[in-house]
């Protein structure tokens, strides 16, 4: 029985890919790791210096790759790619497969994953495993939004009931898998809400110790020193979650929460110490300067969303057609309706960073305001509905169109 590990980056997150890939070997020497990079490497990189295997994007054979790398950006197209990439994995020879998100720090053994890999095709972990006590449904609420279960963790086995799965997620993640909870999507974790509904062999991993993160710290205490952690005085840690971390330091537990910190959870300050010194020593002091290889036109022209929501709009009408080349038919139709950008890449607001004081945000808000005297509360209201109606990607061109 083979068992291997992988994970998924850009160029820029190779060190997170340096850093998991340490502490799984450190547990599994004898297990393969494969790291896709969706990207393409700079010249003057040598991949084989690296600890893993290399595989690049590009070589995984997706049928129309360009078109998929156009219509979804940095953060969809990695996660969409990933149920082909395990199935590369599993044509290879390799009996069991994990996908670990590249935040993620491996601190025992994935004895519980592989043991459940034994009765199961497929293994998931669900967000959290117990009801918040005190918001009164808020955090179920965003998990009905964003997916029941984390897909910065899964596992399969080579066999035919998980073969049928990743068809069918592949086919899912290929063609309609975007970043846009307003759509009730959220790239490849959303359609696995269906998963156990459509396929027999699916494990759900309940270890209080695997994939603890921000979303579920509410149900789990950590305890413990010189790395022998143990969650809820039960489960020992095996691998902990550090999405939305800031390496930097601060004692922000994740850009996605402002609730937790590590003043408040003291626990957590020597897991997150230690991983951001690892996280430091691995770092490619290139990396902040590579330009992302699906960003940008062949003119170098940067991609706006915009454009990348057009053309997913209006995939048969620029069928066969290169979006990246600014020679294109889409390129002159796209620039024809303003979607082009003239400069550089703008600051994106997330929740996080949005505040009453932001004069964009200011503005937007004096707009709405007019907008309920001109038209009154009834037609306001229809004009809210048509911009959450619009707002939805293929709905773009009914704006946008010819």
């Amino acid at each position: 029985m083979t068992h291997a590990a992988c994970t998924i980056v850009s160029f820029n997150y190779l060190h997170y890919a340096r850093v998991l890939c340490a502490s799984f070997r450190k547990h599994h020497p004898d297990a393969k790791f494969y790291v896709l990079l969706v990207d393409r490497l700079p010249q003057d990189f040598d991949p084989t210096n690296e600890p893993f295997e290399f595989v690049l994007v590009e070589d995984l054979g997706i049928p129309n790759f360009p078109s998929i790398a156009f219509k979804y950006d940095v953060l969809e197209l990695n996660t969409n790619v990933k149920p082909t990439f395990l199935k590369s994995l599993l044509d290879k020879g390799n009996d069991q497969v994990v996908y670990l998100d590249p935040d993620i720090f491996i601190y025992r053994a994935l004895d519980p994953v592989f043991r459940a890999l034994e009765q199961h095709s497929i293994v998931l972990t669900p967000h959290v495993v117990f009801p918040h006590p005190n918001d009164h449904g808020l955090s179920e609420l965003s998990q009905l939004k964003n997916g029941i279960y984390n897909l910065g963790f899964i596992a399969v086995r080579k066999d035919p009931e998980a073969a049928r799965f990743l068809s069918w997620w592949e086919d899912r993640c290929l063609h309609y898998a975007y970043a846009a909870p307003q759509s009730f999507m959220f790239v490849d974790q959303k359609w696995i809400d269906f998963a156990p509904c459509f396929f027999t062999s699916i494990g759900l991993l309940k270890h209080q110790g695997c994939n603890v993160a921000y979303w579920n710290l509410y149900e789990r205490c950590i305890s413990g020193t010189n790395g022998n952690w143990i969650v809820n005085n039960r489960d020992p840690l095996v691998f902990y979650h550090f999405s939305g971390i800031r390496i930097d330091g601060g004692d922000r537990i994740s850009k996605h929460m402002e609730a937790s910190n590590l003043s408040n959870r003291p626990d957590l300050r020597p897991l997150f110490e230690a991983y951001r010194r690892s996280l430091s020593e691995q770092a490619i002091q290139s990396a902040s300067s590579h330009r992302y290889a699906f960003g940008a036109f062949d003119n170098g022209s940067p991609i706006a969303p915009l454009a990348r929501w057009l053309y997913a709009a209006n995939l048969e009408r620029f069928q066969g057609d290169n979006p990246f080349a600014s020679s294109s038919e889409f390129y002159a139709w796209a620039r024809a309706k303003g979607a082009i950008r003239s400069g550089g890449s703008p600051g994106v607001a997330s929740k996080s960073q949005r505040s009453d004081s932001d004069t964009r945000f200011l503005f937007t808000n004096g707009l709405l305001r007019l907008a309920l005297r001109v038209f009154g509360p009834d037609r306001y209201m229809l004009l809210i509905k048509y911009l959450s109606y619009v707002i939805v990607v293929e709905n773009q061109k009914i704006v946008l169109g010819d």
